[in-house]
């Protein structure tokens, strides 16, 4: 492997492919459900003690919690019908702000919009419901492990070779080359033909996701077309089983700003998992 230079726009295109399956589990992940299983557990006492010591307080990774630049990036998602029409739009955004990042799920959506919240100042991830105005608070590094155990193979783990096509197109105004993705056989879907264009540029390589500054992340191994390194996805087409295309995601905003209100907890309800136990 090596190390990214200018080429943690892999990473984001690696998080593209991925925002529904990371959204679908937070929207089904209930915090205070584990809560309330590790209480009534007969270890519930040493279960206690453990998520104690891992609170915000004692996580020292993040002495500089400062994003280095504002973005804001934008897809839509249109989920499609057995004959091709579409069945629904919704809309998917990433916010990268002062001190960390948001993932918006179906913005706009008065029932169903959720964000889940990486804020290295305050050293944790807040799940929010819109709707409902509440929030659930929990360390960072809990969320992390939680992160990490849930790869079910629909997407969050990449062993499978890009294979370049070779196909050249414009897809809404950038000049694009095709690439498609094989996934694990266990996976919701089978492929993915993802639009690859090196003209979108931003440079978020100081900036953290996921828990890390991107410039740290490294490459998988054999990745080395430079398109698929430097590029952004700009359109992705999902296949299910069948070979069927099922969703397709269109970048439709780029921004070098900000809308600091989705890191302002102070309009929720928050409840902190670290008090229910």
């Amino acid at each position: 492997m090596k190390t990214f230079k200018n080429q943690y726009c892999f990473v984001l295109l690696l998080v593209a492919m991925c925002l529904h399956p990371l959204f679908s589990m937070a929207q089904y992940y209930d915090p205070q459900s584990q809560v309330e299983k590790s209480v009534g557990d007969p270890q519930r006492q040493k279960g206690r003690d453990a998520i104690h010591k891992q609170t915000y307080e004692n996580d020292k990774r993040y002495k500089d919690p400062t994003n280095k630049v504002q973005a804001t990036i934008v897809y839509e998602d249109k989920e499609l019908k057995k004959n091709g029409d579409i069945k629904k739009t919704t809309v998917e955004k990433m916010v990268f702000g002062k001190h960390g990042e948001c993932m918006v799920m179906n913005e706009g959506d008065k029932k169903g919009e959720t964000w889940m919240i990486y804020n290295y100042a305050d050293k944790a991830n807040y799940m929010v419901n819109v709707k409902d105005r509440t929030a659930m608070k929990m360390p960072l590094i809990n969320m992390q492990k939680i992160m990490g155990s849930g790869d079910d193979g629909s997407g969050t783990s990449f062993t499978k070779s890009w294979v370049d096509t070779g196909v050249k197109q414009n897809i809404n105004g950038h000049d694009c080359e095709k690439f498609t993705y094989t996934y694990a056989s266990d996976s919701h879907y089978s492929t993915m033909d993802a639009w690859i264009s090196s003209e979108v540029k931003l440079s978020l390589g100081d900036d953290y996701m996921f828990g890390e500054r991107l410039n740290q992340y490294k490459l998988p191994a054999g990745t080395k077309n430079k398109e698929l390194n430097d590029g952004f996805m700009v359109r992705a087409v999902f296949y299910d089983k069948k070979n069927r295309p099922v969703l397709q995601r269109d970048l439709t905003e780029f921004d070098k700003t900000a809308d600091e209100k989705y890191f302002d907890m102070s309009q929720f309800k928050v409840t902190d998992i670290i008090d229910q136990l």
